[in-house]
Formats: structure tokens, sequence, C-alpha cells
């Protein structure tokens, strides 16, 4: 089966105790894409992050792109960790699903974190697996979803009672960058990248490709060489934005909220990158059509505390679409722009070589 060639062999440890690839249905009806790990191996980050902010070391040092941003650790230092890889590109089947959780309450686990979900609905093969977890004395904690902020959002397997089901919250820090305008204006948004010198600012709406989509040929229809390109969210993910920028030349990237409701997002970029509320995006946007030759500098991300906590927008709520009288979520927890580990080699598109990254999900708040 064709697979990613950096699928070295590698050894467990004292804290990586063990690691199985399980997905024996996965592949034998989808199989590999050349980019996925044929082994235990993350491709994809996800499983990198959750499982490094969950029991990570302490005291290791943290840097993005080269930039410095401290030294992180896990909630648990000391704990030891087993992993279950049983998802793939295209999302996984209950069978591997449950096949995991039972692995995992043989091998003697303690805690289970399962940063995977779906629709709401009745139990599953893995809700019922997990049932046996319980009985078994395993403490389980599960994500509640990223389909908020309305009500009824929250997914199975959050929905069941004997799983403690978290949602998203934000942390007392963020890493805080902004961008100052010609005219002396300053806005300041989500960023970890570092930052530009004052060169020619445009809009990419005026460059016929307003959501910045790296699969448009041309991506822009004039010349973006050496400038910062101001992208509208939506539609493509946001890295793929900056992407799109990178491949045209650009020298940074701002990218702006289609609302204010939605947070900010710290995301490894390929470039000098800062993303904002939509009330500054559309500021900027005046700014860049009212001015003869604008201008504009972005400024790195630093670290900032700010007010906290605050429920994430993205978070899932209630009340519980499958049982209204069974409370989900239980609890909250930090879930927005949570250092933690990367995979050096993620899938195409994303930025390789990082070992940190800063992202958010209910998968981190799990």
């Amino acid at each position: 089966t064709a697979h990613n060639p950096n699928d070295a062999p590698f050894a467990c440890n004292n804290k990586l105790l063990g690691a199985y690839q399980m997905l024996d249905t996965y592949r034998t009806y989808i199989g590999a894409d050349p980019d996925e790990f044929d082994s235990a191996r993350d491709d994809d980050g996800h499983g990198t992050h959750t499982s490094s902010t969950a029991a990570g070391n302490a005291g290791v040092e943290a840097s993005i792109s080269g930039v410095p941003f401290g030294t992180v650790s896990g909630i648990a230092p000391r704990a030891r960790i087993i992993a279950y890889k049983a998802l793939g590109n295209l999302g996984g089947y209950t069978s591997d699903l449950a096949a995991a959780i039972d692995q995992a309450v043989a091998d003697g686990v303690d805690v289970i974190n399962y940063s995977i979900g779906g629709g709401a609905g009745a139990p599953g093969a893995d809700e019922i697996a997990f049932l046996f977890a319980a009985d078994a004395g395993v403490f389980v904690a599960t994500s509640a979803g990223n389909n908020g902020p309305g009500a009824y959002t929250l997914g199975n397997p959050g929905t069941m009672p004997w799983l403690t089901t978290v949602g998203a919250s934000t942390q007392n820090r963020t890493f805080e960058g902004s961008v100052q305008l010609g005219d002396g204006s300053m806005y300041y948004g989500a960023s970890i990248m570092a930052g530009t010198e004052m060169v020619p600012l445009v809009d990419a709406a005026d460059y016929g490709n307003e959501l910045c989509n790296p699969y448009q040929d041309p991506i822009f229809s004039g010349d973006v060489t050496g400038k910062i390109v101001l992208c509208k969210r939506g539609t493509y993910a946001r890295v793929e934005k900056g992407y799109a920028v990178y491949l045209a030349d650009g020298a940074g990237m701002i990218l702006y909220n289609t609302s204010d409701a939605q947070d900010l997002n710290t995301d490894t970029h390929w470039l000098p990158a800062l993303h904002i509320n939509n009330t500054d995006g559309l500021a900027i946007k005046t700014y860049i059509a009212a001015t003869t030759d604008p201008i504009g500098q972005i400024n790195g991300g630093v670290y900032t505390e700010i007010p906290a906590p605050w429920m994430a927008s993205f978070s899932s709520r209630g009340p519980n679409p499958v049982a209204a009288d069974i409370i989900k979520p239980d609890i909250t927890a930090p879930g927005v722009n949570i250092l933690a580990g990367a995979s050096p080699f993620p899938d195409p598109g994303f930025v390789p070589g990082e070992l940190f990254q800063s992202i958010g999900g209910t998968s981190m708040s799990s």
C-alpha cells in the first residue's frame, strides 16, 4: 500500500508506553492515502496535540517558525500515554473505534481521552464500548463538538450519561499580533507568526479571489508579490488561505472574520499572518479602498494576558438533543489557542517541520 515515506520505525519508551494502529476496517475498505502513515504514527497533528496537552513532559521549550514561546507542560506531565489511531484521512468506522476502546480497557488504562465526535443519535458501537469501559472503572473524557454556538448542537458520544463531556472556553492567555496601517491606525488580533516590514497592502477581493482560494488558477488576477493580502474567512481552511498568498509570493496575510462572534485563531501559517475580527477587517478594507498607495506592517505574535474564561463560539451547546433531562456538556475547559505538540509531517497544505502548534477545539478542552 502506498503511504508516507517518512513512516520510519519508532520505539516506545517510559512516556509513550504503546502505540496501536486500529484501522482494520478502514484499511480494508478505504486503504491509505499517499500522505498517510500506515502505522500508529500521526500524520495529522491532532493526536500529537491532544496527547501532549494531556500528558506532555514539563519544562519543554516551545517555538513555532523559529519564534520562541517559552516553556510548556502537559496537564499531567508525569502520566504515561498509550496511543490508539482509529481514524484515517476520511474519518473512521465505529468498528475500529470500538476495537480501540476495548483494547485500551484491556491494556489497563486509567483514563481515555476521546477527542472524536459525530452527530447526535442513539448509542453506537463506540458508545457501548465506553459503557463497558465505565463498568471497568475507566474514566472517559470526550469532546462536546465544534458546532456551536447554537442550542442542541451537542454530538455523540457526548450525549451519553456514562461519559464526561467537555465544552471549550478561553484561557487567560493568548498570542496577540497587530497590524499598523499607513495612516497610523493599529488593529489587534491573534497571531503566533513573525511580522513583516511596512509593505503595500491589498484587498484579495480586488484581485478576483476574496476568499483566497489556493486552488484557483491564477490564484490572484494581479501581482501580489511582496504585499500583505487581506483575505475573508470562509469556505477554505484558514491555513489554506495563507498558503494561497504564500504561493503568490505575498509578504503576509490578514484574515478577517465574517462576524465579530467568531473566534480568533493562532494557526501555524506559511508566512506572517494576523487573524482579526469582522469590524476591524472592514475598517482595513475601507482604508485600502480610500487610499492611493495603502501600506501596512504586521507585528508578530507575543504572549498576552486577557480576561477569561468565556465560552468559545465554536463550542457545542446543550440541551442534550438525545435526552434533554441528561445535562450536557458536564464541564468546560480551556480549548482556545492551546500551545502543544505538532506532527512535523502534516497533511498536504499544512506547514511541515514544526514540532509545536497553537490550535483550538473541544478536542483540546477534552
